[in-house]
């Protein structure tokens, strides 16, 4: 299994099918990509967070430099596609991570579909809106998933790497009160902090540069309604002006 499909299987609800509210969730799952090219020895990362960096050291983890080591595919449909995304011309990893970014969901549910992990149902809303739902086929790794993460972020125990990385991708999700439960949200989301901030969190430039790449999608949306509302309540104001002259 993929980190990247780990992170998936954790946003989609087995019984719905639906995604759940995850905050930038496609950069997430570019990162995790990302993550596992290297653990595939596909890429290297250059000039990305040292351990123990701060917040604000490892938001300037987007202008890494994404290096091909490998450009042989990897067999796996959702990872070879990272690849391809990631040999593009610009190769600072917030480019990179917006490239795959682009199809990286639809991808990677391919291939849990045809693997009998996911189902794939296809519906119609009202009888005319065309809807897809992806529930639970087998959910016997998601659950193993479940109860190991539930051990390193409410019980205490060390993560492994590939641990470690998915919870710096999970953390600010929105996705770790759902794996933890409301009662334990708070303290689990420290321990994801912690464990982002440290020298497991930083063996993955690629989890910091989901996080700065979600950072800056937010910061981007923001601004273009901030624009619209303004230009909104500019032309109110030449429409009430005009109107008073008339």
């Amino acid at each position: 299994m993929l980190i990247a499909e780990d992170l998936l299987l954790l946003a989609v609800d087995d019984e719905s099918g639906k995604t759940v509210n995850v905050d930038n969730l496609n950069a997430r799952l570019a990162g995790a990509l990302l993550a596992d090219l290297a653990d595939a020895n596909r890429i290297l990362t250059q000039g990305g967070p040292e351990a123990g960096a701060t917040k604000e050291e490892r938001k300037e983890a987007a202008d890494a430099k994404i290096l091909i080591t490998n450009p042989d595919p990897t067999g796996n449909q959702a990872l070879d596609a990272a690849l391809e995304a990631a040999k593009g011309e610009e190769r600072r990893a917030h480019k990179v991570v917006e490239r795959i970014a682009d199809n990286a969901e639809e991808n990677l549910l391919a291939g849990l579909v045809e693997r009998g992990i996911l189902e794939k149902e296809e519906t119609k809303l009202f009888r005319m809106l065309p809807q897809t739902r992806w529930p639970a086929a087998d959910s016997s790794h998601e659950n193993t998933l479940r109860a190991t993460l539930k051990k390193v972020l409410v019980e205490g125990a060390e993560p492994d790497e590939r641990t470690a990385t998915l919870i710096s991708l999970l953390h600010g999700s929105g996705l770790v009160a759902n794996v933890v439960g409301k009662d334990n949200k708070k303290a689990a989301e420290e321990r994801a902090e912690e464990i982002a901030g440290s020298e497991w969190g930083a063996a993955s430039v690629a989890a910091q540069v989901a996080v700065a790449a979600s950072v800056a999608a937010v910061a981007a949306v923001g601004a273009v309604a901030a624009a619209l509302i303004i230009a909104a309540a500019k032309e109110n104001e030449e429409s009430a002006e005009a109107g008073a002259q008339a």
